[in-house]
């Protein structure tokens, strides 16, 4: 009973964890990045139609809709349907229960497409208990391939693709351990094909449009760090972190965010 009462606050944790750091990752990541988009082009959001690759359990549509966009989120996961349906939808939000690599909408239908932490599940098979362990499919390029090629068919001209994921050429995985009995941070290696790198996403977005722009930008602004405070590593580096995500944003030190030194990739990928 008490292992039961255990695993279903751990759960209620989870899904407070993920709703808080959704709406935190969009309203001071995201919103400021869609919003800059809009000046630039001179565009009202209104105008502007957003889609959500793994929208998960939907609050991103939500938040991007109460901002004034058009909103659409797509997910694979039957859960989170039934989390959508549980949910009062504000106007201009809309979810669509779909494969990735197979979506099913019209082509040039948005001007932004955006996925967190997508990628990297496509093409693996994942195991959660007793630790975290991952291996990849035969296909797994092609899949990936598929992925950025549907991201990038809905896309308008111009429009942006923003990818985010943790670094495969960073030796630390701080983002897959989470739901596991230790919790703990994980090495990633190479050979484990899981995590993708700057230099993958590059090759496969130019397999699909050779004419689109690559570019790591600084994630400064993208995590609360609440569930990574709760252990000691998360204590110890957290705020030096969060102040080195801040340097990314300038030159020169822009330049280290795609590199090995940085955690945690933020790809913009533009179409002209």
């Amino acid at each position: 009973m008490a292992a039961s009462s255990n695993q279903q606050a751990t759960q209620l944790q989870h899904l407070q964890d993920e709703e808080i750091g959704v709406r935190y990752r969009m309203q001071h990541f995201y919103l400021p990045l869609f919003r800059n988009f809009c000046r630039t082009r001179r565009l009202d959001p209104s105008r502007v139609r957003v889609l959500d690759c793994g929208c998960g359990n939907g609050t991103s549509v939500d938040c991007l809709a109460e901002a004034g966009f058009w909103a659409c989120g797509i997910d694979a996961w039957t859960l989170r349907y039934q989390q959508w349906s549980e949910r009062s939808r504000p106007p201009r939000a809309k979810f669509c229960q779909a494969d990735a690599t197979r979506l099913p909408l019209v082509d040039s239908s948005f001007d932004i497409v955006f996925s967190c932490g997508l990628l990297e599940h496509i093409g693996v098979v994942e195991q959660g208990e007793p630790s975290y362990t991952v291996a990849p499919l035969p296909n797994q390029a092609e899949l990936r391939r598929e992925f950025l090629a549907e991201c990038l068919r809905v896309l308008r001209r111009p429009g942006i693709l923003c990818l985010d994921h943790p670094n495969g050429a960073f030796p630390i995985d701080f983002w897959h351990n989470h739901y596991t009995r230790s919790g703990r941070a994980r090495f990633h290696w190479p050979w484990e094909k899981f995590l993708p790198t700057l230099k993958e996403v590059v090759t496969l977005a130019h397999a699909v449009d050779p004419d689109c722009r690559v570019e790591a930008i600084s994630p400064a602004g993208r995590f609360t760090f609440r569930r990574s405070t709760r252990r000691w590593y998360g204590k110890l580096f957290a705020r030096p972190l969060e102040l080195y995500f801040e340097l990314l944003r300038y030159s020169p030190f822009s330049l280290l965010a795609g590199s090995p030194l940085n955690p945690y990739l933020v790809i913009r990928i533009t179409r002209p």
